[in-house]
């Protein structure tokens, strides 16, 4: 028993120390190193007010610090560059000097081992080069019509009476997985895989991540219920890619090539000649649909929800009269060279309301960003949401939604910049521009909340509006019947 007391003494002792030692070190500042906010509480530092709203809180140090400070997120200094004319110093380094892998290490678990941050640089290169290639534009051509297809095909479904309400978080979210697998994945995993199982699937993945593991990345590997659920989740997915494959690998000679994503992933080769495995395939697979189906699930609630607010009939008036002279089924032409309105729509609202408010480095080397010094050892951050809702040399009255606005396209980095672009930009944006087109020709929205739009919720790892906020009445055009 007196054992046991001196042990809980010395651990209890060991974590006071490792507190203190933790605020010294985080209020020790060199005169290179950027403003630092001052921290006080051990341990989680300031993660409850930034946690809490984090627009507010990071304006605020923008307002009292300038264009670059630092601030304590679970014992780790954070400098954020929040002046949009400093970004190239976030997005131009190579990833041996801020490095993406060690603070998204917490994904590894879901994408699986050797799998993007899971793997080393080089393999990790060579895997997103893979990807960017099978998301070339070239191969978009053919997509217009199959999102439109699965799109109609829902909403007669679903949409089906004169008029109704329907939650557009679920509805949209059901549109860009069905229309997702449709076009990069093929009719087969289409038909094996519906929505709601790729929904439930993603969920279970993602409901096992910790926020926290971005910065004590072991929470991320500890046995919680939900890591079971999600490698059981994972692991069906693997299933039904391996039975789609079996089934494809078994057709006859004479069946037509496949020519989607899942078929240019399962015929990559690396460098040293090595095929991808199937591990990796579903890895990549995973990555993507984590990319880009959040993403584009909420850039398309967001924007039907700001076009149903009354406020907003100029800008709904001006997107419909640019869909007018457009054919009932659009091409690939129509939706990326002549809806510059509906590009401007989807751009607003990411905008205003990124789906990822922060990104985030692990600085490798010393860097200079602007008069500053950001040492060895610290994370670096670049925040969407704060640089386009805090910096009114660009985006003056951020808060109001304004597709007419208008800005440089560097200062815009709701799809990241330079070498670390989304590589899914431009097909997020034809699936998000052929839903609008599909839906607002045929439809006309009336939003069912009282008091204007939602905040956005930010205890979510991919922020958007509150599930139950997200709600609109419909009623079918008379135009298009």
């Amino acid at each position: 028993m007196a054992l046991l007391l001196q042990v809980l003494v010395a651990a209890i002792a060991g974590l006071v120390l490792y507190a203190v030692y933790g605020i010294v070190k985080y209020n020790t500042r060199r005169p290179s190193d950027p403003p630092l906010h001052p921290c006080y509480i051990p341990l989680i530092g300031h993660v409850v007010s930034f946690g809490i709203n984090p627009l507010k809180f990071m304006s605020g140090l923008k307002e009292k610090y300038g264009g670059v400070f630092t601030m304590n997120l679970i014992n780790n200094r954070v400098t954020v560059v929040a002046d949009p004319d400093l970004h190239a110093a976030f997005f131009t380094p190579r990833n041996e000097v801020l490095s993406p892998r060690e603070v998204y290490a917490f994904m590894v678990p879901v994408f699986g081992e050797g799998v993007a941050y899971g793997a080393g640089y080089q393999r990790m290169r060579e895997q997103l080069n893979i990807l960017a290639e099978e998301l070339a534009i070239s191969k978009f051509v053919n997509f217009v019509p199959a999102i439109q297809a699965e799109t109609r095909r829902f909403l007669a479904e679903n949409w089906n009476k004169d008029s109704g309400e329907r939650n557009l978080i679920d509805d949209m979210s059901t549109m860009i997985i069905n229309t997702a697998c449709q076009c990069l994945f093929g009719e087969d995993l289409r038909k094996q895989l519906d929505a709601k199982e790729f929904a439930r699937l993603l969920l279970e993945m993602e409901q096992s991540l910790i926020p926290a593991a971005v910065f004590v990345p072991w929470l991320g590997y500890l046995p919680f219920p939900s890591a079971n659920k999600r490698t059981r989740a994972r692991n069906r997915l693997s299933e039904i890619l391996s039975s789609i494959v079996d089934k494809r690998q078994s057709a006859q000679s004479d069946t037509p090539k496949f020519s989607d994503l899942l078929d240019g992933l399962l015929n990559a080769v690396y460098r040293d000649g090595e095929p991808m495995s199937m591990h990796e395939v579903c890895g990549m697979i995973i990555a993507l649909m984590f990319a880009g189906q959040h993403t584009s699930t909420l850039t398309t609630t967001w924007t039907l929800l700001h076009l149903a607010q009354p406020a907003n009939k100029k800008h709904l008036d001006k997107l419909r009269a640019e869909f007018a002279d457009f054919p009932k089924v659009i091409s690939y032409q129509n939706v990326m060279d002549d809806m510059p309105f509906t590009d401007r729509c989807a751009r607003e609202t990411i905008r205003r309301d990124p789906p990822l408010i922060v990104l985030l480095r692990a600085v490798l080397q010393d860097i200079k960003v602007g008069e500053h010094v950001v040492p060895k050892g610290d994370i670096i951050a670049c925040s969407p949401l704060l640089n386009h809702n805090s910096s009114e040399k660009y985006f003056p009255d951020p808060r109001t939604w304004n597709p007419e606005r208008d800005y440089p396209k560097e200062v815009f980095i709701g799809f990241g910049a330079g070498t670390h672009k989304c590589l899914g930009e431009k097909f997020g944006l034809l699936q998000v521009k052929t839903i609008l087109f599909t839906i607002l020709t045929e439809y006309d929205l009336v939003g069912t909340y009282k008091n204007g739009l939602p905040e956005p919720d930010y205890t979510t790892m991919v922020v958007g509006p509150t599930h139950s906020q997200a709600t609109i009445r419909y009623s079918k055009r008379k135009a298009a019947a």
